[in-house]
């Protein structure tokens, strides 16, 4: 290979708008520039003009959210606000999920598969470099398409054979800063394999494959900018490749199968999750939490499965006011009489009621779990609708396990109490509840300030009844 390759940024080129002929353009750029194509160049075009050139331009006022865009919405503000990025509109969102095969992360930035099989953020939906306030440019459909036609027309025009590569920016995982890649190509392997080929020393390589189309963005990336340098194109000259008539994106990206960081981490993050989650009883943060967060949560929460998909759970929200003192002082009333009948001693007594009453009081959020006997099924038979009661129960203790699983995941720490089992009518009549709810669970929700110690689970072969 040569030891010199020249990256020549094209001026001239006009602000595109949908229809224009881009190798026309750039055919024209190149005779302003004294420059004629020759075998062997390579022309690295950027994405967003080619995607003006064929109409991928939308106004995000034309966009209507979904449901699932304004959840998402309300879970990415305050995290973009946390990171001190730009908070993406709902439609802004609903334009990255029409344009996304799969939703990989949506945290501050949403990391997506994209139609076209790209793994990057936002699906590749840009803002900048477009005329108009509220115009955005979406990825081309088919990218390897649109190189083809221009290296047809490279070759009409000119009788030379050049490799045309689209690009555009993307951010790296484990790496600060956008680099150039290739999202459509024509005319150059995407990969080189070296595979088979021998080092300095002669030892055989086993796994090097290069992915020189991406290197060739990427230099040519150093030419364009990511600003207003006004060079959307490139010349790449002294590069030594074999021309191939066949060629797609495709060759370079990655499959699922063998992606560890797509399937592996999302798997153990999961299990890492289940495992982790602890019964906080500690002291919470004075961390104000988002109404909108807990709403978040106890929509996870209703994805729980339940028996006849009879969804039986109903949520309370009670905010420290002085209906929820007056809840907790009637319920610790009832708590005294109960620990005194067991002949504790006043000391006893005290402690217990305090240590329950601070817990419920100073909660940041203190959630009432009911079950809606209303949605049971109903027979003339005594054990099958005890058989029902306890369907319910369990699909209820369901969707509580996905709650405090997303409590979990959005760093927020909860513990899950049974006391409202043996407060059901002073919590029915404080409450004002209908007749049909049946109160199951407390949960306190908050900020943790301290990690909680893992307890200690018993072995397998202890809880695996072998018959």
């Amino acid at each position: 290979m040569d030891q010199k390759i020249q990256i020549i940024g094209l001026r001239g080129i006009p602000l595109v708008k949908p229809g224009d002929d881009i190798a026309k353009i750039i055919l024209e750029a190149l005779k302003n520039d004294n420059l004629t194509l020759e075998n062997g160049d390579i022309i690295v075009i950027a994405q967003s003009i080619i995607s003006k050139s064929i109409g991928r331009i939308k106004d995000l006022k034309e966009i209507k959210p979904s449901e699932e865009a304004y959840h998402l919405y309300e879970k990415m503000e305050p995290l973009c606000k946390d990171f001190e990025l730009p908070i993406k509109s709902p439609e802004l969102i609903q334009a990255i999920l029409d344009e996304s095969r799969e939703i990989l992360k949506a945290e501050h930035v949403m990391i997506v598969e994209t139609k076209q099989g790209f793994v990057c953020a936002n699906a590749g939906i840009d803002k900048s470099n477009v005329e108009g306030e509220s115009n955005i440019t979406f990825l081309p459909e088919n990218s390897d398409f649109e190189a083809i036609k221009i290296h047809n027309t490279f070759y009409g025009q000119t009788g030379s054979h050049v490799g045309v590569i689209i690009s555009d920016s993307f951010g790296r995982a484990f790496r600060v800063g956008a680099v150039g890649v290739a999202i459509g190509v024509a005319g150059i392997n995407p990969i080189l394999d070296k595979r088979g080929s021998l080092d300095l020393y002669g030892k055989e390589l086993k796994t090097t494959i290069v992915g020189q189309i991406d290197n060739l963005a990427s230099a040519a990336q150093l030419i364009m900018g990511e600003s207003n340098e006004g060079i959307p194109v490139v010349l790449i000259r002294g590069y030594k490749f074999d021309f191939v008539k066949s060629s797609n994106i495709n060759q370079i990206l990655r499959k699922k199968e063998s992606d560890l960081f797509r399937l592996e981490n999302k798997k153990d993050e999961f299990l890492g999750l289940l495992k982790s989650r602890r019964s906080y009883k500690l002291k919470f943060s004075e961390k104000k939490i988002e109404k909108k967060v807990i709403m978040q949560c106890i929509e996870i929460a209703r994805w729980a499965p339940s028996a006849h998909n009879g969804q039986f759970w109903r949520y309370i929200l009670l905010e420290k006011d002085k209906l929820r003192y007056e809840l907790i002082e009637n319920m610790n009333n009832k708590l005294k009489e109960d620990l005194t009948r067991d002949g504790k001693s006043e000391q006893e007594i005290k402690e217990k009621v305090s240590k329950t009453k601070k817990n419920f009081i100073k909660s940041p959020y203190l959630i009432l779990l009911c079950l809606d006997k209303n949605d049971l099924y109903h027979f003339n038979d005594l054990e099958r609708d005890q058989n029902e009661y306890i369907m319910g129960i369990q699909s209820i203790s369901a969707s509580a396990t996905y709650l405090q699983l997303a409590f979990e995941a959005l760093g927020l720490a909860s513990c899950w109490y049974c006391a409202p089992l043996f407060t059901k009518e002073i919590i029915t009549d404080t409450l004002n509840l209908p007749s049909s709810y049946v109160p199951m669970a407390f949960f306190t929700v908050g900020y943790p300030l301290q990690e909680v110690k893992a307890p200690k689970r018993r072995p397998l072969n202890e809880i695996i009844y072998k018959n």
